[in-house]
Protein backbone atom coordinates (compact mmCIF):
# COMPACT_ATOMS: atom_id res chain seq x y z
CA UNK A 1 0.00 0.00 0.00
CA UNK A 2 2.10 2.94 -0.84
CA UNK A 3 -0.45 5.57 -2.24
CA UNK A 4 1.31 8.68 -0.33
CA UNK A 5 -1.60 10.73 -1.56
CA UNK A 6 -3.30 9.05 1.57
CA UNK A 7 -2.20 9.81 4.97
CA UNK A 8 -2.64 7.25 8.28
CA UNK A 9 -2.53 8.63 12.21
CA UNK A 10 -1.31 6.16 14.74
CA UNK A 11 -2.65 6.63 17.82
CA UNK A 12 -0.93 5.37 20.18
CA UNK A 13 -1.51 3.45 23.61
CA UNK A 14 2.04 2.26 25.55
CA UNK A 15 1.55 0.12 28.37
CA UNK A 16 4.07 0.15 31.04
CA UNK A 17 6.09 -3.33 31.07
CA UNK A 18 4.80 -4.04 34.62
CA UNK A 19 2.58 -1.47 36.41
CA UNK A 20 -1.25 -0.90 35.12
CA UNK A 21 -0.07 2.24 33.32
CA UNK A 22 -0.37 3.86 30.44
CA UNK A 23 1.40 6.67 28.64
CA UNK A 24 -0.06 9.62 28.42
CA UNK A 25 1.05 13.61 27.35
CA UNK A 26 -0.51 16.37 29.31
CA UNK A 27 -1.71 19.43 27.01
CA UNK A 28 -3.69 22.09 27.91
CA UNK A 29 -4.74 20.40 30.99
CA UNK A 30 -5.85 17.42 29.10
CA UNK A 31 -4.42 13.74 28.84
CA UNK A 32 -4.08 12.91 25.75
CA UNK A 33 -2.16 9.45 24.01
CA UNK A 34 0.67 9.74 21.94
CA UNK A 35 -0.37 10.37 17.81
CA UNK A 36 2.08 10.52 14.58
CA UNK A 37 0.98 10.51 11.43
CA UNK A 38 2.68 8.81 8.29
CA UNK A 39 2.22 9.33 4.81
CA UNK A 40 0.25 6.84 2.67
CA UNK A 41 -1.54 3.60 4.13
CA UNK A 42 0.05 1.42 6.35
CA UNK A 43 -0.77 -2.30 7.15
CA UNK A 44 -1.13 -2.44 11.29
CA UNK A 45 -0.62 -5.79 11.75
CA UNK A 46 2.78 -5.01 10.25
CA UNK A 47 5.27 -4.27 12.83
CA UNK A 48 7.99 -3.51 10.51
CA UNK A 49 5.65 -1.06 8.78
CA UNK A 50 3.99 0.42 12.28
CA UNK A 51 6.60 0.25 14.85
CA UNK A 52 9.44 3.03 13.45
CA UNK A 53 7.04 5.54 14.30
CA UNK A 54 6.65 4.60 17.61
CA UNK A 55 10.59 3.78 18.08
CA UNK A 56 11.35 7.94 17.09
CA UNK A 57 8.61 8.78 19.58
CA UNK A 58 9.92 6.40 22.73
CA UNK A 59 13.43 6.12 21.63
CA UNK A 60 13.45 2.74 22.66
CA UNK A 61 12.11 -0.56 21.16
CA UNK A 62 8.57 -1.70 21.35
CA UNK A 63 6.24 -4.94 20.61
CA UNK A 64 3.17 -4.09 18.80
CA UNK A 65 0.26 -6.15 21.32
CA UNK A 66 -3.12 -5.85 19.14
CA UNK A 67 -5.14 -3.09 16.72
CA UNK A 68 -7.75 -1.45 19.08
CA UNK A 69 -9.56 0.27 16.36
CA UNK A 70 -9.10 0.95 12.86
CA UNK A 71 -11.16 2.70 10.13
CA UNK A 72 -10.47 4.33 6.88
CA UNK A 73 -12.12 7.35 4.81
CA UNK A 74 -11.86 7.51 1.84
CA UNK A 75 -13.06 11.10 0.81
CA UNK A 76 -10.17 12.51 2.99
CA UNK A 77 -8.26 9.84 2.29
CA UNK A 78 -7.16 9.38 5.67
CA UNK A 79 -6.13 6.00 7.66
CA UNK A 80 -7.19 6.40 11.55
CA UNK A 81 -5.96 3.63 13.61
CA UNK A 82 -5.62 2.70 17.24
CA UNK A 83 -2.74 0.61 18.38
CA UNK A 84 -1.23 -1.37 21.83
CA UNK A 85 2.00 -1.29 21.87
CA UNK A 86 4.39 -2.25 25.10
CA UNK A 87 8.44 -1.09 25.52
CA UNK A 88 10.58 -3.78 25.56
CA UNK A 89 11.90 -2.62 28.64
CA UNK A 90 10.55 1.00 30.36
CA UNK A 91 12.53 4.07 28.79
CA UNK A 92 13.29 7.08 29.96
CA UNK A 93 10.36 8.95 28.68
CA UNK A 94 10.39 11.71 26.22
CA UNK A 95 9.31 15.28 27.87
CA UNK A 96 5.87 16.17 28.77
CA UNK A 97 4.69 12.42 28.89
CA UNK A 98 4.39 10.39 31.82
CA UNK A 99 2.88 7.12 33.55
CA UNK A 100 -0.38 7.35 34.32
CA UNK A 101 -2.60 5.30 35.83
CA UNK A 102 -6.24 4.64 37.17
CA UNK A 103 -5.97 7.64 39.91
CA UNK A 104 -4.45 10.04 37.44
CA UNK A 105 -7.75 9.09 35.03
CA UNK A 106 -10.37 9.52 37.35
CA UNK A 107 -12.80 12.35 35.81
CA UNK A 108 -10.72 12.46 33.04
CA UNK A 109 -13.47 13.67 29.75
CA UNK A 110 -11.76 13.03 26.64
CA UNK A 111 -11.84 9.91 24.19
CA UNK A 112 -8.29 9.72 25.08
CA UNK A 113 -8.66 9.21 29.06
CA UNK A 114 -11.87 6.97 28.18
CA UNK A 115 -9.83 4.88 26.33
CA UNK A 116 -6.73 4.39 28.39
CA UNK A 117 -9.26 4.36 31.29
CA UNK A 118 -10.25 0.69 29.41
CA UNK A 119 -6.82 -0.39 29.14
CA UNK A 120 -6.06 0.20 32.72
CA UNK A 121 -8.86 -1.47 34.17
CA UNK A 122 -8.19 -4.56 31.61
CA UNK A 123 -4.22 -4.15 32.86
CA UNK A 124 -5.79 -4.49 36.53
CA UNK A 125 -7.63 -7.73 35.81
CA UNK A 126 -4.37 -9.51 34.48
CA UNK A 127 -4.56 -11.48 31.33
CA UNK A 128 -7.04 -13.87 29.27
CA UNK A 129 -9.77 -11.76 30.98
CA UNK A 130 -10.48 -9.56 28.31
CA UNK A 131 -11.46 -11.37 25.38
CA UNK A 132 -8.05 -10.39 23.73
CA UNK A 133 -5.90 -12.87 22.06
CA UNK A 134 -2.74 -14.43 23.80
CA UNK A 135 -0.04 -12.05 22.47
CA UNK A 136 -1.98 -8.91 23.38
CA UNK A 137 -0.83 -9.64 27.06
CA UNK A 138 2.11 -8.37 27.50
CA UNK A 139 3.90 -11.24 29.13
CA UNK A 140 3.19 -13.55 25.90
CA UNK A 141 6.10 -12.27 23.63
CA UNK A 142 8.46 -13.56 26.55
CA UNK A 143 6.91 -16.80 27.10
CA UNK A 144 7.04 -17.51 23.32
CA UNK A 145 10.86 -16.20 22.83
CA UNK A 146 11.48 -18.48 25.90
CA UNK A 147 9.53 -21.21 24.28
CA UNK A 148 11.53 -20.67 20.60
CA UNK A 149 14.62 -20.75 21.78
CA UNK A 150 14.63 -23.55 24.33
CA UNK A 151 13.23 -25.64 21.31
CA UNK A 152 15.99 -24.50 19.06
CA UNK A 153 18.36 -24.94 21.00
CA UNK A 154 17.19 -28.68 21.61
CA UNK A 155 17.00 -28.91 18.06
CA UNK A 156 20.37 -28.12 17.47
CA UNK A 157 19.79 -24.88 15.83
CA UNK A 158 19.95 -22.37 18.88
CA UNK A 159 18.67 -18.95 18.04
CA UNK A 160 21.65 -16.24 17.10
CA UNK A 161 20.24 -13.13 17.69
CA UNK A 162 17.28 -10.69 18.52
CA UNK A 163 13.89 -12.61 18.49
CA UNK A 164 11.25 -9.75 16.06
CA UNK A 165 7.96 -9.77 15.41
CA UNK A 166 6.50 -10.32 11.52
CA UNK A 167 2.91 -10.09 12.18
CA UNK A 168 0.50 -8.89 14.68
CA UNK A 169 -3.14 -9.30 14.37
CA UNK A 170 -6.49 -10.84 15.27
CA UNK A 171 -5.70 -13.98 13.79
CA UNK A 172 -2.00 -15.04 14.27
CA UNK A 173 0.72 -13.82 15.64
CA UNK A 174 4.18 -14.50 13.45
CA UNK A 175 7.84 -14.41 14.89
CA UNK A 176 11.31 -14.86 13.05
CA UNK A 177 14.49 -15.46 14.96
CA UNK A 178 18.01 -16.07 13.12
CA UNK A 179 19.78 -19.41 13.95
CA UNK A 180 23.05 -20.80 12.82
CA UNK A 181 21.15 -23.10 9.89
CA UNK A 182 19.02 -19.87 9.00
CA UNK A 183 16.20 -17.77 9.91
CA UNK A 184 12.89 -19.76 11.71
CA UNK A 185 9.23 -18.57 11.60
CA UNK A 186 7.05 -18.92 14.72
CA UNK A 187 3.28 -19.07 14.49
CA UNK A 188 0.45 -18.75 16.56
CA UNK A 189 -3.25 -18.50 15.61
CA UNK A 190 -6.35 -17.90 17.17
CA UNK A 191 -9.09 -20.04 18.10
CA UNK A 192 -11.97 -19.78 15.15
CA UNK A 193 -14.87 -21.80 14.22
CA UNK A 194 -13.04 -22.93 10.63
CA UNK A 195 -9.22 -22.60 11.83
CA UNK A 196 -7.82 -25.99 12.40
CA UNK A 197 -4.64 -26.22 14.43
CA UNK A 198 -2.12 -25.58 11.84
CA UNK A 199 0.91 -27.35 13.24
CA UNK A 200 -0.92 -30.48 13.62
CA UNK A 201 -2.44 -30.53 9.87
CA UNK A 202 0.91 -29.23 8.61
CA UNK A 203 2.47 -32.51 10.44
CA UNK A 204 -0.32 -34.55 8.60
CA UNK A 205 -0.06 -32.98 5.21
CA UNK A 206 3.71 -32.73 5.17
CA UNK A 207 3.86 -36.43 5.41
CA UNK A 208 1.64 -37.19 2.43
CA UNK A 209 3.28 -34.86 0.34
CA UNK A 210 6.67 -34.15 1.30
CA UNK A 211 8.43 -31.45 -0.13
CA UNK A 212 4.94 -29.81 -1.30
CA UNK A 213 4.29 -28.89 2.36
CA UNK A 214 6.64 -28.06 4.63
CA UNK A 215 6.56 -29.89 7.89
CA UNK A 216 7.07 -27.67 11.16
CA UNK A 217 10.55 -28.17 13.29
CA UNK A 218 8.29 -28.35 16.32
CA UNK A 219 4.90 -27.77 16.99
CA UNK A 220 3.32 -27.02 20.52
CA UNK A 221 -0.46 -28.45 20.29
CA UNK A 222 -2.11 -27.22 23.32
CA UNK A 223 -0.88 -23.30 22.53
CA UNK A 224 -1.52 -23.78 18.89
CA UNK A 225 2.26 -22.79 18.84
CA UNK A 226 4.47 -24.26 15.94
CA UNK A 227 8.58 -23.57 14.25
CA UNK A 228 8.51 -23.91 10.34
CA UNK A 229 11.82 -23.21 8.83
CA UNK A 230 12.44 -20.26 6.29
CA UNK A 231 11.34 -21.62 3.08
CA UNK A 232 12.53 -19.51 0.55
CA UNK A 233 10.88 -16.75 -1.96
CA UNK A 234 7.03 -16.51 -2.55
CA UNK A 235 5.95 -16.49 -5.57
CA UNK A 236 3.78 -13.51 -5.04
CA UNK A 237 0.83 -12.03 -7.05
CA UNK A 238 2.50 -10.73 -9.94
CA UNK A 239 3.50 -14.41 -10.68
CA UNK A 240 3.46 -14.63 -15.02
CA UNK A 241 0.63 -16.65 -16.09
CA UNK A 242 3.07 -19.66 -17.01
CA UNK A 243 3.85 -20.05 -13.19
CA UNK A 244 0.44 -19.32 -12.25
CA UNK A 245 -0.30 -22.64 -14.10
CA UNK A 246 2.19 -24.45 -12.98
CA UNK A 247 1.14 -23.76 -10.06
CA UNK A 248 -2.31 -25.30 -10.15
CA UNK A 249 -1.31 -28.00 -11.96
CA UNK A 250 1.26 -29.26 -9.33
CA UNK A 251 -1.75 -28.32 -6.64
CA UNK A 252 -4.16 -30.04 -8.44
CA UNK A 253 -1.82 -33.04 -7.98
CA UNK A 254 -1.64 -32.74 -4.64
CA UNK A 255 -5.34 -32.58 -4.79
CA UNK A 256 -5.94 -35.38 -6.61
CA UNK A 257 -3.72 -37.70 -4.86
CA UNK A 258 -5.40 -36.35 -1.33
CA UNK A 259 -8.80 -38.23 -2.67
CA UNK A 260 -7.41 -41.07 -1.09
CA UNK A 261 -6.99 -39.72 2.32
CA UNK A 262 -10.12 -37.74 3.13
CA UNK A 263 -10.45 -39.99 6.47
CA UNK A 264 -6.92 -39.38 7.25
CA UNK A 265 -7.32 -35.67 6.91
CA UNK A 266 -10.15 -35.37 9.01
CA UNK A 267 -8.27 -37.12 11.74
CA UNK A 268 -5.78 -34.56 11.58
CA UNK A 269 -8.18 -31.79 12.46
CA UNK A 270 -9.04 -30.86 9.00
CA UNK A 271 -12.57 -28.75 9.11
CA UNK A 272 -15.44 -30.66 7.02
CA UNK A 273 -17.02 -28.42 4.52
CA UNK A 274 -18.31 -30.62 2.16
CA UNK A 275 -20.69 -29.75 -0.55
CA UNK A 276 -23.85 -30.72 1.56
CA UNK A 277 -22.42 -28.70 4.43
CA UNK A 278 -22.36 -25.74 2.10
CA UNK A 279 -25.87 -26.07 0.75
CA UNK A 280 -26.87 -25.88 4.13
CA UNK A 281 -24.82 -22.34 4.94
CA UNK A 282 -26.45 -21.05 1.90
CA UNK A 283 -30.03 -21.48 3.31
CA UNK A 284 -29.61 -20.27 7.01
CA UNK A 285 -27.35 -17.82 6.37
CA UNK A 286 -28.27 -15.93 2.75
CA UNK A 287 -31.76 -16.16 3.35
CA UNK A 288 -31.26 -13.44 6.42
CA UNK A 289 -28.07 -11.91 4.89
CA UNK A 290 -28.97 -8.77 5.81
CA UNK A 291 -28.67 -9.49 9.26
CA UNK A 292 -24.97 -9.43 8.54
CA UNK A 293 -24.66 -6.12 8.23
CA UNK A 294 -24.90 -5.91 12.49
CA UNK A 295 -21.18 -7.54 12.61
CA UNK A 296 -18.62 -5.70 14.10
CA UNK A 297 -16.60 -3.78 11.33
CA UNK A 298 -18.95 -3.59 8.97
CA UNK A 299 -19.10 -0.14 6.98
CA UNK A 300 -22.61 0.61 5.73
CA UNK A 301 -21.00 2.43 2.79
CA UNK A 302 -19.22 -1.19 1.79
CA UNK A 303 -21.74 -3.35 2.82
CA UNK A 304 -24.32 -4.85 0.23
CA UNK A 305 -27.48 -2.62 -0.76
CA UNK A 306 -30.40 -3.52 -0.41
CA UNK A 307 -30.72 -4.87 -3.60
CA UNK A 308 -27.87 -7.08 -3.63
CA UNK A 309 -29.16 -8.76 -0.66
CA UNK A 310 -32.19 -8.87 -2.23
CA UNK A 311 -30.37 -10.65 -5.30
CA UNK A 312 -28.60 -13.30 -2.86
CA UNK A 313 -31.45 -14.36 -1.19
CA UNK A 314 -33.43 -15.36 -4.56
CA UNK A 315 -30.27 -16.76 -5.50
CA UNK A 316 -30.57 -19.74 -2.57
CA UNK A 317 -32.41 -22.13 -4.41
CA UNK A 318 -29.89 -21.96 -7.47
CA UNK A 319 -27.00 -22.30 -5.56
CA UNK A 320 -28.18 -25.06 -3.61
CA UNK A 321 -28.93 -27.07 -7.14
CA UNK A 322 -25.51 -26.22 -7.94
CA UNK A 323 -24.22 -27.92 -4.72
CA UNK A 324 -26.38 -31.00 -5.21
CA UNK A 325 -25.75 -30.90 -8.84
CA UNK A 326 -21.59 -30.69 -8.71
CA UNK A 327 -22.42 -33.55 -5.58
CA UNK A 328 -23.59 -35.50 -8.28
CA UNK A 329 -20.15 -35.19 -10.48
CA UNK A 330 -17.28 -38.23 -9.92
CA UNK A 331 -14.71 -35.59 -8.52
CA UNK A 332 -14.72 -36.84 -4.74
CA UNK A 333 -14.05 -34.63 -2.01
CA UNK A 334 -10.16 -33.92 -1.18
CA UNK A 335 -8.22 -31.76 0.59
CA UNK A 336 -8.66 -27.46 0.13
CA UNK A 337 -6.23 -25.42 1.28
CA UNK A 338 -9.09 -22.80 1.98
CA UNK A 339 -6.85 -19.72 1.20
CA UNK A 340 -4.97 -20.90 -1.85
CA UNK A 341 -3.57 -17.35 -3.68
CA UNK A 342 0.08 -17.02 -5.37
CA UNK A 343 1.54 -15.40 -1.61
CA UNK A 344 1.13 -18.71 0.66
CA UNK A 345 3.09 -20.48 -2.19
CA UNK A 346 7.05 -20.55 -2.19
CA UNK A 347 9.54 -21.75 -4.79
CA UNK A 348 11.14 -24.65 -2.94
CA UNK A 349 14.33 -26.39 -3.67
CA UNK A 350 11.99 -29.51 -5.30
CA UNK A 351 9.05 -27.51 -6.38
CA UNK A 352 6.21 -25.57 -5.31
CA UNK A 353 5.57 -25.32 -1.44
CA UNK A 354 2.16 -24.53 -0.02
CA UNK A 355 2.00 -22.86 2.93
CA UNK A 356 -0.50 -21.06 6.09
CA UNK A 357 -3.08 -23.77 6.46
CA UNK A 358 -5.09 -22.28 8.78
CA UNK A 359 -8.48 -22.76 6.89
CA UNK A 360 -8.07 -26.23 5.61
CA UNK A 361 -10.37 -28.69 5.12
CA UNK A 362 -12.08 -31.54 3.08
CA UNK A 363 -14.34 -29.83 0.60
CA UNK A 364 -14.82 -30.29 -3.40
CA UNK A 365 -11.27 -29.58 -4.31
CA UNK A 366 -12.34 -27.12 -7.18
CA UNK A 367 -13.56 -24.41 -4.83
CA UNK A 368 -10.05 -23.57 -4.20
CA UNK A 369 -9.83 -21.77 -7.51
CA UNK A 370 -11.86 -19.37 -6.70
CA UNK A 371 -8.46 -17.25 -4.62
CA UNK A 372 -5.66 -17.53 -7.22
CA UNK A 373 -5.27 -14.43 -8.67
CA UNK A 374 -2.85 -12.25 -10.10
CA UNK A 375 -2.85 -8.51 -9.08
CA UNK A 376 -5.08 -6.68 -11.55
CA UNK A 377 -7.50 -10.14 -11.83
CA UNK A 378 -11.03 -9.22 -10.74
CA UNK A 379 -10.68 -5.84 -11.48
CA UNK A 380 -9.84 -6.45 -15.21
CA UNK A 381 -12.66 -8.64 -16.57
CA UNK A 382 -9.91 -9.31 -19.25
CA UNK A 383 -7.01 -9.89 -17.44
CA UNK A 384 -10.25 -12.08 -15.04
CA UNK A 385 -11.73 -13.85 -17.87
CA UNK A 386 -7.50 -15.03 -19.48
CA UNK A 387 -6.45 -15.94 -15.96
CA UNK A 388 -9.54 -18.05 -15.66
CA UNK A 389 -9.06 -19.97 -19.01
CA UNK A 390 -5.39 -21.03 -17.91
CA UNK A 391 -6.24 -21.70 -14.87
CA UNK A 392 -8.85 -24.51 -16.20
CA UNK A 393 -6.23 -25.69 -19.00
CA UNK A 394 -3.66 -26.83 -16.49
CA UNK A 395 -5.94 -27.80 -13.98
CA UNK A 396 -8.74 -30.06 -15.39
CA UNK A 397 -6.86 -32.13 -17.02
CA UNK A 398 -4.85 -33.64 -13.76
CA UNK A 399 -8.51 -34.89 -12.87
CA UNK A 400 -8.84 -37.00 -15.94
CA UNK A 401 -9.13 -40.11 -13.86
CA UNK A 402 -12.42 -39.07 -12.78
CA UNK A 403 -14.32 -37.57 -15.56
CA UNK A 404 -14.57 -36.99 -19.21
CA UNK A 405 -13.40 -33.44 -20.67
CA UNK A 406 -17.41 -31.95 -21.15
CA UNK A 407 -18.30 -33.44 -17.49
CA UNK A 408 -15.28 -31.75 -15.98
CA UNK A 409 -15.99 -28.46 -17.81
CA UNK A 410 -19.31 -28.46 -16.18
CA UNK A 411 -18.22 -29.23 -12.60
CA UNK A 412 -15.71 -26.09 -13.18
CA UNK A 413 -18.55 -23.95 -13.99
CA UNK A 414 -21.08 -25.24 -11.24
CA UNK A 415 -17.85 -24.61 -8.99
CA UNK A 416 -17.40 -20.77 -9.92
CA UNK A 417 -19.96 -19.21 -7.60
CA UNK A 418 -19.72 -21.99 -5.05
CA UNK A 419 -16.05 -21.16 -4.45
CA UNK A 420 -16.95 -17.60 -3.70
CA UNK A 421 -19.66 -18.31 -1.72
CA UNK A 422 -17.21 -20.94 0.67
CA UNK A 423 -15.03 -17.81 0.72
CA UNK A 424 -18.07 -15.73 2.13
CA UNK A 425 -18.61 -17.80 4.98
CA UNK A 426 -14.91 -18.15 5.81
CA UNK A 427 -14.57 -14.13 6.12
CA UNK A 428 -17.65 -13.58 7.75
CA UNK A 429 -16.25 -16.12 10.41
CA UNK A 430 -13.02 -14.09 11.05
CA UNK A 431 -14.92 -10.87 10.79
CA UNK A 432 -16.82 -11.77 14.25
CA UNK A 433 -12.99 -12.68 15.38
CA UNK A 434 -11.31 -9.48 14.73
CA UNK A 435 -14.09 -7.13 14.59
CA UNK A 436 -11.76 -4.13 14.47
CA UNK A 437 -10.59 -5.15 11.17
CA UNK A 438 -12.84 -3.38 8.41
CA UNK A 439 -10.83 -5.77 5.70
CA UNK A 440 -12.48 -9.23 7.31
CA UNK A 441 -16.46 -7.18 6.57
CA UNK A 442 -15.12 -5.53 3.77
CA UNK A 443 -13.94 -8.87 2.21
CA UNK A 444 -17.46 -11.02 3.44
CA UNK A 445 -18.90 -8.69 1.08
CA UNK A 446 -16.64 -8.78 -1.74
CA UNK A 447 -17.19 -12.58 -1.67
CA UNK A 448 -20.77 -12.06 -1.67
CA UNK A 449 -20.75 -9.82 -4.41
CA UNK A 450 -18.89 -12.40 -6.53
CA UNK A 451 -21.46 -14.98 -5.43
CA UNK A 452 -24.01 -12.61 -7.34
CA UNK A 453 -21.79 -11.55 -10.35
CA UNK A 454 -21.28 -15.60 -10.74
CA UNK A 455 -24.25 -17.27 -10.39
Amino acid sequence: MSDDRWRTRLRWVVVHPDRPQVLLARRDGALDLPEVERPGQLWTADPTEVLPALRELLGADALLLDCLDQHEDPAARVQRATLLAVPREAPALPQGMAWVGRDGLAGGQTEDAAVAARVVEALERGPGRDGGQPWAARGWFGEAERWLRATMERLGRPVTGTVRQARVWRLSCVLRAPTGGGEVWFKANTTSPLFVNEGVVMGALAGLFPGQVPAPLAVEPERGWMVLADFGEEVGWEAPLEVVAEVARTYARIQVKATGHVGRLLDAGCRDRRLERLAAQARAWLAAVEATADLPGIDAATWLSPDEEAGLRAAVPRLQARCAELAGHAVPPSIVHGDLHLSNVARGPVGYLFFDWTDACVAHPFLDLATIRRGTAFTDAVCEDELRERLREAYLPEWASFEPPGRLARAWELAAPLGALHQAVSYRSLATQAPMDPHMAQSTAFWLRRVLALA
